[in-house]
């Protein structure tokens, strides 16, 4: 598999990846390590342990690390929980099933670690 293909599965934008970091070799080191970032387990953890704060730090750095690889559908659903949990925002987090994104965001995360172990492995 390729690094666009590997994004394509994993609902990431190559193009932005490439525009941000310029060289593949930067993206490839950069997305291996991804692996090794916990803020995603910890986001979905933290949410299933009941500790809201915990989620947004959690979410908050899962947005960055995921919007610095160009991981869109990780980054904006991390970004939507982010915002649904801040604080002053009390009306948006009334009107957000912020389990549902949770669940959609631990699925996502399921597939591009599957994804991004399979091209580490290629590497």
């Amino acid at each position: 598999m390729t690094l666009q293909e590997l994004y394509d599965r994993i609902d990431g934008d190559y193009a932005e990846a490439i525009g941000r970091l310029r060289m593949e070799k930067l993206i490839n080191r950069f997305i291996v390590r991804f692996l090794d970032d916990s803020s995603c387990k910890d986001l979905v953890s933290a949410w299933r342990s009941g500790n809201e704060r915990a989620t947004f730090e959690a979410a908050h750095s899962a947005k960055g690390v995921c919007a610095n690889l160009s991981l869109t559908k990780l980054a904006s659903l991390a970004s939507e929980i982010t915002e649904a949990l801040r604080e002053g925002n009390e009306d948006l987090r009334a009107q957000v099933d912020v389990d549902a994104l949770v669940n959609e965001l631990d699925a996502a995360y399921t597939v591009a670690v599957e994804n991004i172990s399979a091209y580490a492995a290629t590497l």
